[in-house]
């Protein structure tokens, strides 16, 4: 049986902060062929990108996936998502939750845990490599930030670049304090009976997707409309296309699911064509940068090119996007570092790619 898909009569759920007048989309049910319902709503995380929230719902079981960012924005419309489900004659208070499930350690999806753990005292389930996003967050954004600062260095940005940079990748990552976490997860488990794992790194070294009848919960391994970011593994272990087109393959391998719901934008109905649109969209990416690397690059030398028209912190995520790519064709052989003896004779200058 396909999922069925309720939506809320009304058209739009207003915003309820003061000041703020964008209007979120409707919260949905969803009913599985066995009875489950999985509901979901928006809210926004940062100004007005928005990120999907899940409650499931199996008999007395109720799981939360994702909290959003913590911002008093996403806190304010994570309340006020939580109660719209009572329009469905959903009778579910916050102190009832069996289980609190992080998909992956950004910010965007656990930030606002610290909050939801003033709500309830329902345990929190995450994989192991995310474990210390949660539980030594700062430790992790303080070598995360290092690692940051050698990749730009490395992408041929100058030093008034960089700090711009990192005063942007800093900004709002300090509100989250984090806490200890009752679950580590890992491929295969099955959560609480319910919800099968499938560890999909490569946006992120700890996402998971989630498994329950035949919905797909993708977390930001697939999404409707827009390609997954990515980072080069050289900033965090587990990221990367390598590992992210490893864990499409997994979800290409699973049979049987009618409905992919993400983390965010819209609902997925074929799964393996969206897979295949994103692939095929790397691949020309990849493409365009061997063209650009006839003559040699820096990172920063192929996104200006790739990316002549984003700003501010969209440039930020421009240069790890192609620093993923570049990283993945250069172990492969397809792009080479063109000055090498520069490089050997100076430890601070960027490698310059050249298509091999």
């Amino acid at each position: 049986m396909h999922t069925a898909l309720v939506t809320l009569a009304r058209a739009t759920r207003c915003a309820i902060k003061a000041g703020m007048s964008s209007v979120l989309p409707p919260p949905q049910r969803h009913a599985l062929s066995d009875g489950t319902l999985i509901y979901s709503f928006p809210v926004r995380v940062f100004g007005t990108f928005l990120a999907n929230i899940y409650v499931l719902r199996r008999g007395e079981y109720a799981a939360l996936i994702d909290t959003g960012s913590g911002t008093e924005q996403s806190n304010a419309d994570l309340l006020s998502g939580f109660a719209a489900l009572s329009e469905f004659g959903e009778k579910l208070e916050w102190a009832e939750l069996s289980r609190v499930v992080i998909t992956h350690g950004h910010i965007d999806h656990h930030g606002g845990l610290d909050f939801v753990r003033t709500l309830t005292a329902a345990p929190v389930a995450v994989h192991e490599l995310d474990h210390p996003v949660l539980s030594a967050y700062r430790e992790r954004i303080v070598l995360t930030s290092r690692a940051l600062r050698a990749f730009l260095h490395e992408a041929g940005v100058d030093t008034p670049g960089v700090t711009a940079f990192m005063n942007m990748y800093g900004a709002g990552k300090t509100r989250f304090v984090g806490g200890p976490v009752e679950t580590e997860l890992r491929h295969g488990d099955v959560l609480d009976g319910v919800l099968r794992v499938i560890h999909t790194p490569g946006h992120c070294p700890g996402q998971i997707c989630l498994r329950v009848g035949e919905v797909l919960l993708s977390a930001d391994q697939v999404l409707a409309r827009t390609t997954p970011h990515l980072s080069a593994e050289s900033i965090t272990p587990g990221n990367g296309l390598s590992h992210y087109l490893h864990s499409l393959d997994l979800l290409d391998a699973e049979e049987g699911i009618a409905l992919t719901l993400a983390g965010h934008e819209e609902p997925v109905h074929d799964l393996h064509t969206r897979s295949a649109a994103i692939r095929a969209s790397h691949i020309r990416k990849m493409e365009r940068i061997l063209n650009i690397c006839v003559s040699p690059h820096s990172v920063q030398g192929v996104t200006a090119q790739l990316y002549p028209h984003v700003r501010s912190y969209d440039t930020l995520l421009a240069l790890e996007k192609v620093g993923a790519l570049a990283e993945y064709l250069n172990a492969r052989g397809e792009l080479q570092v063109a000055n090498l003896a520069e490089m050997e004779r100076d430890e601070h200058a960027a490698p310059l790619y050249q298509t091999a």
